[in-house]
């Protein structure tokens, strides 16, 4: 117990931690989003065996905004804990969830407040039910509509014109053409990686169907996941349905951030506390067709090396890692970066297919389940959640560790070094004449058409995004490798075979 008692008063540590999940089935009732947070909320807190006092000590609450109405359920959650006063804050699509965690962590550990809840969630599936049932959604509390205190926006957008006019703002789309510059670096062909991508996300299938907290607990085959059939149909090769994020949940987390201090005082069980240890983040934007290699992400790995280094941890001490998981080629990108082997477990949750994806909220989910697994793994367990923002734009690395920490924690912002490390390209819209395929996907279409969409380079090097409607060209791009295929460019935004 030595640790314990000369660690300093400030140290942060998370104190409860929950998830919630509502699955489908005969008993069923939607729900607001707001009170989906609260349901969350209050789970955390009555795990720390000191719920009343820590609620009426809560300075902040942080919420992720999701697809829902409620614009300020931070306040609802704060009235509903004991503590009106609290500062509500909400962050917008575009803004990392670890940075409401390290805004959490550093509030209590400086002081500005002594408790802090960290909490986001979604509720897509009582709107999917209400539409199938011709029932409603019921209304959010009354409080959770209002302004809030503070709104944290995006510094810039995170998706480019030309990506918007071009077909990609669909995050499938985007990830489909990272995944064919994988395979294409793999030297893979296209039924040997669609096996990869299988027992890949099988391997994710079955953490999910242990997983308390998941959404889909099947345990799917790769077969199942990876083969199209009636029931998996392909959204953009090659992702099936079963290889993509599923949004349509009921799901939300929670966090209750505090410090030693409160916690001794408040006599809660030092084998409930779980230590943030360092975040490492990047807030460059830089958009996949500009990038000089899409199959990589120097910021993600920068992101992560800057986390460990001021944690004072080495990667191989890594013991438990839920990488941010919308597609395959966000975990295979990380992964790389970050120096993680394929074969190793990179999920604890089940990832964002089988365990959910609420929109712009799986980072929490991910962090909750790791606080929960730490509070359950042997002696000096140190984990690694990881935050994606945009599409595969801003990274955010997270350590933490249920023994005390070695350094103090710190979040570090590595925009600037992620800069430095990558390598661009000009994007020209109006790229005109012969150019090679840098990375493709064929998306069909409800009709049966298909359509192929590019990142292009011409000689000199120039990007574009293009697309073709030629049902030849979509047949040669999904029978075998296109990147390296020689196209020319013609009216702005169309290619056609060479």
């Amino acid at each position: 117990m030595t640790e314990y008692v000369s660690l300093p008063d400030s140290t942060p540590i998370v104190v409860g931690a929950a998830e919630v999940v509502h699955r489908p089935g005969s008993d069923f009732s939607p729900t607001s989003a707001t009170e989906l947070l609260l349901e969350t909320v209050r789970g955390a807190l009555d795990l720390t065996g000191a719920a009343v006092e820590l609620g009426a000590r809560v300075g902040e609450v942080l919420v992720p905004h999701g697809t829902w109405p409620e614009t300020d359920p931070g306040r609802a959650i704060a009235n509903a804990v004991g503590s009106s006063g609290a500062v509500s804050v909400r962050s917008e699509l575009g803004v990392l969830q670890h940075t409401l965690l390290a805004r959490a962590i550093t509030s209590v550990a400086a002081g500005r407040v002594e408790v802090a809840i960290v909490a986001g969630g979604e509720n897509r599936w009582s709107g999917v039910h209400a539409a199938k049932t011709g029932s409603v959604v019921p209304d959010p509390p009354s409080d959770a509509i209002g302004e809030p205190d503070e709104v944290i926006s995006p510094a810039e957008m995170v998706i480019s014109a030309i990506e918007i006019e071009r077909n990609l703002t669909t995050a499938a789309h985007q990830y489909a053409i990272i995944e064919s510059g994988l395979r294409h670096c793999l030297g893979r062909s296209i039924d040997e990686h669609q096996r990869a991508l299988g027992n890949l996300w099988e391997g994710f299938a079955a953490v999910a169907a242990q997983a308390p907290g998941a959404w889909n607990q099947q345990a799917m085959r790769a077969e199942d996941i990876a083969i199209a059939s009636e029931s998996n149909r392909v959204i953009a090769s090659p992702y099936t349905k079963w290889l993509i994020s599923q949004w349509n949940v009921d799901q939300a987390a929670a966090l209750v951030v505090t410090t030693v201090g409160v916690a001794r005082e408040l006599g809660i069980d030092e084998e409930r506390w779980v230590y943030p240890l360092a975040t490492g983040l990047s807030n460059l934007v830089i958009p996949m067709p500009e990038r000089d290699e899409i199959h990589r992400w120097p910021a993600s790995g920068i992101a992560g090396r800057a986390a460990l280094a001021t944690a004072g941890v080495a990667i191989d001490e890594v013991d438990l890692v839920d990488l941010y998981s919308c597609f395959p080629a966000a975990v295979e990108v990380q992964a790389a970066e970050l120096g993680f082997d394929l074969a190793r477990p990179l999920t604890i949750t089940g990832g964002m297919t089988f365990a959910g994806g609420p929109y712009n909220n799986y980072s929490l989910q991910g962090a909750a389940a790791m606080v929960t697994a730490l509070t359950n793994a042997p002696a000096h367990t140190i984990g690694l959640t990881s935050a994606v923002s945009g599409l595969l734009t801003k990274p955010s690395v997270t350590l933490w560790s249920n023994a005390a920490p070695r350094t103090t924690y710190a979040c570090v912002d590595v925009t600037e070094q992620a800069r430095a490390a990558t390598a661009v390209r000009t994007v020209d819209p109006d790229l005109l004449g012969p150019a090679i395929i840098v990375g493709a996907t064929v998306v069909p279409g409800r009709g049966g058409e298909l359509t192929t969409i590019a990142v292009v380079e011409s000689a000199s090097g120039i990007r574009s995004v293009a697309q073709c409607t030629s049902a030849e060209v979509a047949d040669q791009f999904l029978a075998a490798d296109p990147v390296g295929t020689s196209v020319i460019c013609g009216p702005p935004g169309e290619f056609f075979p060479a």
